[in-house]
């Protein structure tokens, strides 16, 4: 099986799908890889690394859809991939936005090209070692919820956070609450077997119920100065949890200790997905009338390219390993 890698063109993203340690593994076990000219340069891997990790450099990106049997990214390239050669057989893997791109991935697999989604993994617990989502999630969980803090003002002061879903980002951002030094925040799941997890990151309290009207009225009650958003379902549109009474609760609350007129903020991980705030807006930060921030960004993981890339890469060689003569994976 001969693997292509390439450099990433969506906006903003740093990341690369295999690192040459990676590619060392790979080629261990069997299997080609051909990477893109400068494809890991954004996240501190030469091409020289690659080439002595085994891999070919080539500086087109049509030769790596020729060669390959598979080829890997993190997210759906910016160019169309009606202009490179695919052929039937061919197999994508990376982040594929299945709810966005449903049409385009049923028209590719028509084709004969199989499209496998890393959003579409299954999840285990713990996470198997082909799991990007998860490995990803926990960066965008940390990272969000810093990136959300700084939106506040004052921001040298302990937050009061509301976090919604217990999944690995849920997870990460309790975590980097208490690293912050924030108040112990509040937790809604969608099943009481999540309250451990929750409390052993840091959870000051945990609700296993995300009904939107519960949700509601505890913004009433504890006015959060942060409210994050991760609550959503492999594949599946994310529940609308945080409606306009309240965003307009948030608004009207300023947060425990917020500044005159200020309002909280909304950091919403699920935007892909549909959102789990109503005036959520992919890849775009909103100040909405009453002082509420809404914002949403779809790569935070790169902000760290080169630890997102020995996360990502790791799941990425695994599920090399996992095609390697098989059947497509579903």
């Amino acid at each position: 099986m001969i693997v292509g890698v390439l450099r990433e063109t969506a906006p903003r993203e740093r990341r690369v799908a295999l690192t040459p340690g990676d590619i060392r593994g790979l080629a261990a076990a069997g299997v080609e890889v051909v990477v893109e000219r400068a494809a890991g340069l954004a996240a501190g891997f030469a091409d020289a690394d690659y080439t002595a990790a085994g891999a070919g450099v080539v500086a087109d990106r049509q030769v790596v859809f020729r060669r390959s049997d598979v080829v890997a990214w993190v997210k759906k390239p910016a160019f169309e991939l009606d202009s490179m050669p695919l052929r039937p057989g061919t197999r994508l893997v990376g982040f594929q936005d299945p709810i966005a791109r449903r049409d385009e991935i049923a028209a590719l697999r028509a084709r004969g090209i199989d499209s496998v989604a890393f959003e579409l993994v299954p999840r285990t617990d713990p996470p198997a070692p082909h799991d990007a989502l998860s490995a990803m999630s926990r960066f965008a969980g940390r990272l969000a919820y810093a990136e959300g803090r700084e939106l506040l003002s004052p921001r040298n002061r302990p937050l009061r956070a509301l976090i919604l879903g217990c999944g690995q980002a849920g997870l990460a951002a309790i975590a980097a609450a208490v690293e912050c030094g924030d108040e112990k925040p509040t937790v809604f799941g969608n099943r009481i077997e999540q309250e451990p997890a929750a409390f052993a990151c840091g959870a000051g309290a945990f609700v296993a119920d995300t009904n939107p009207d519960r949700i509601r009225g505890h913004i009433g009650r504890e006015t959060p100065d942060l409210v994050f958003c991760a609550a959503v379902h492999r594949g599946e549109r994310a529940p609308s949890l945080l409606d306009a009474d309240a965003l307009h609760a948030l608004g009207a609350g300023a947060g425990a200790g917020a500044g005159a007129g200020a309002g909280a903020v909304v950091v919403d991980l699920a935007a892909k997905a549909g959102g789990n705030c109503v005036a959520t807006r992919v890849d775009t930060t909103t100040t909405l009338a009453h002082g509420v921030v809404v914002t949403h960004r779809s790569n935070y993981p790169a902000a760290q390219p080169r630890a997102a890339s020995v996360a990502y890469g790791a799941a990425t060689a695994a599920m090399m390993l996992r095609l390697c003569g098989s059947a497509p994976y579903r």
